[in-house]
């Protein structure tokens, strides 16, 4: 009898081990489930709140830095490729200056010089004048009005091709500068006319948005300023 009061318990006990064991592990995992879920719903809700620092994310998990594109970045990497997108036209023209004198005295007093002189009208645009809004994803950048830089004449390759002067005077010592400046004047008005401002526009367009392009601006707009036309000459293109 006592035996089998025994084997009674233990089948009772088994039973309830039986069903209790997966009863407490259905408990656990829906407890951490819960957990989980929970969890989830407080970083969604801070997140809304509080936005967390790209780079702090990529330090924690060791992953990638983002870089954030701005104006001001862009603006930086611009300014300091150089001063200045430059365009520039070579001249060679014949030049005659001579003194104003009567045609009856001309051949007494007279001066008359011929030059072969070569040059060159440098334009540009200033680089440090560019402005920019927006951001990595959309930007606008706006170039400054294109500007003469500079008018000059090649010493090496000018040269007087003859000098006349009437029996009875003695030569201008201002003829051959008086024809260096007509020269350079020419040279100014055949780039002016020859629009050289929109050569100049045009190469600052491509150099500048070939490299927005690589700083990875997604979409960008280069916008030019027409020159301005009391904008005061260098002193060599005067």
């Amino acid at each position: 009898m006592a035996v089998q009061k025994i084997e009674r318990s233990q089948e009772i006990t088994e039973r309830r081990n039986f069903w209790f064991r997966p009863f407490c592990l259905a408990v656990l995992v829906l407890l951490l489930l819960n957990t989980i879920v929970v969890g989830v719903i407080i970083v969604l809700l801070v997140r809304q709140v509080i936005s967390i620092p790209p780079n702090l994310i990529s330090a924690l998990t060791g992953g990638p830095a983002q870089t954030t594109i701005t104006a001001t970045t862009v603006l930086d990497k611009i300014q300091s490729l150089s001063s200045l997108v430059t365009t520039r036209y070579n001249y060679s023209s014949l030049v005659t200056s001579n003194r104003d004198m009567p045609g009856i005295l001309n051949g007494l007093y007279g001066d008359k010089l011929i030059m072969v002189a070569v040059g060159q009208v440098d334009a540009g645009i200033d680089l440090h004048k560019v402005t920019a809004t927006g951001n990595g994803d959309s930007m606008t950048i706006t170039l400054p009005p294109p500007e003469l830089q500079s008018c000059s004449l090649d010493e090496k390759n000018s040269y007087v091709v003859s000098r006349e002067t009437g029996l009875f005077a003695k030569p201008a010592p201002n003829l051959d500068q008086e024809a260096r400046r007509f020269a350079i004047a020419q040279f100014r008005a055949d780039a002016l006319n020859s629009d050289i401002y929109s050569q100049v526009q045009t190469s600052a367009q491509t150099a500048v948005g070939q490299f927005v392009n690589g700083l990875g601006v997604k979409k960008f707009n280069i916008v030019t300023t027409p020159p301005d036309p009391n904008a005061p000459l260098p002193d060599s293109c005067k």
